[in-house]
């Protein structure tokens, strides 16, 4: 298929794309299979429904944490040992890749380490024995009985050797240094077989195009009905202060569903994100990740509740059992996807990146994270 070095210009009288691959979604996991699809020789173009490149990576704290949400010993008892020791190992070759692309983009790094906090005496046994577990699998992170950040912690788990970044600009940067064109604005709200091609249904664009991938996160649903059952949606929300003049956080930090870090502006940034499954129409209550972040705020760093600068809801795709789902649409498989983060986009954005390219261009099953997973008989 002829190559379109002008995508962004193309004809509006026939909007036929002639890329190899149409991804749709330009946030970090979109720019990084995206790159990645184009180290492989393909062109490469992008849909972004909204107006600026990003998404919600946009309105991410930047840390790139070792690991996943929960501590590495109520992960072997979710998941099973083997398992999660190739999650964790998942999210260091991640980072590896991530600090490899930023060093070689120019995409400033911080590297501070980062804190798992724990906010009650089993909280903190939970760390505990998740850094002898760690330990025995050779992965770093450091127990400490006490609250390094003097915030009312129990206790804590320091990962050395995480970093911060800015992922806004590390998609931005991708998107360049391999020339993929992005289009943003184009919301997709179908998919149809066309022949040997897919169909491409877009506001304002309709795409004809051999090969599509999907990295919408939330919005799956809305596009093809086979998320339906598999993608959630959950709520988000951030809160960002004005700029401090006293430094509160010294190394960035998780506890529980809270995430914060302190930027060199000043700045401190809070997010939270809820694992229920529906998001209430009447907005904000007792159980809303808004409000629960806000009660985080108080309790721990009361100099920042009335230094609030943005506020920002947000809305974060989840599977079934967490983890994100890698596959091709049965119905169409010439649809492929990267879906359902819910806050592990920095996590496992080139991880997936990997693994998709391995399953579109040579066909191989991507592991632990394959949408199959969740048919098998539990």
């Amino acid at each position: 298929m002829p190559a379109n070095s002008d995508f962004e210009q193309m004809e509006q009288d026939t909007r036929w794309c002639t890329c190899d691959v149409l991804v749709v979604g330009a946030g970090l996991v979109g720019a990084a299979v995206a790159a990645k699809l184009v180290t492989e020789g393909l062109n490469v173009a992008v849909l972004e429904p909204t107006q600026a490149i990003g998404g919600a990576t946009e309105r991410a704290v930047g840390l790139v944490p070792t690991g996943l949400p929960m501590p590495f010993a109520q992960a072997v008892q979710q998941y099973e040992r083997s398992v999660a020791q190739a999650l964790w190992q998942l999210t260091i070759d991640n980072r590896a890749s991530l600090t490899s692309a930023a060093d070689r983009l120019g995409v400033e790094l911080e590297r501070p380490g980062s804190l798992v906090l724990a906010s009650s005496p089993a909280e903190a046994d939970l760390l505990r024995s998740s850094a002898e577990l760690l330990s025995e699998d050779g992965i770093s992170a450091e127990y400490q009985d006490r609250d390094p950040l003097g915030r009312g912690f129990t206790a804590a788990l320091y990962y050395p050797d995480d970093v911060v970044v800015d992922s806004a600009a590390l998609a931005k940067r991708l998107f360049e240094a391999h020339k993929v064109a992005v289009r943003t604005g184009s919301e997709v709200y179908a998919l149809q077989q066309a022949g040997d091609d897919v169909l491409v249904l877009a506001h304002g664009s309709t795409i004809k195009v051999s090969t599509v991938v999907l990295t919408v996160d939330a919005y799956a649903p809305l596009i093809d009905a086979y998320f339906a059952d598999k993608v959630a949606p959950v709520c988000g929300y951030t809160l960002t202060t004005y700029p401090l003049d006293q430094q509160l956080v010294s190394i960035p930090g998780n506890a529980g569903p809270f995430s914060f870090r302190q930027r060199k502006d000043g700045r401190l940034v809070f997010t939270a994100w809820s694992r229920q499954y529906e998001i209430a129409a009447a907005g904000p209550d007792d159980n809303s990740s808004e409000v629960d972040l806000m009660r985080f705020v108080g309790q721990h760093f009361p100099e920042a509740r009335r230094e609030f600068a943005q506020r920002e809801p947000s809305i974060m795709g989840m599977s079934a059992d967490g983890l994100p789902l890698i596959g091709a649409l049965p119905l169409l498989p010439q649809v492929f996807f990267a879906v359902g983060f819910a806050g592990l986009g920095l996590s496992l954005a080139f991880a997936a990146a990997d693994l998709l390219t391995g399953l579109i261009v040579r066909g191989a099953e991507p592991e632990l994270l394959s949408d199959r997973r969740l048919d098998k008989p539990h």
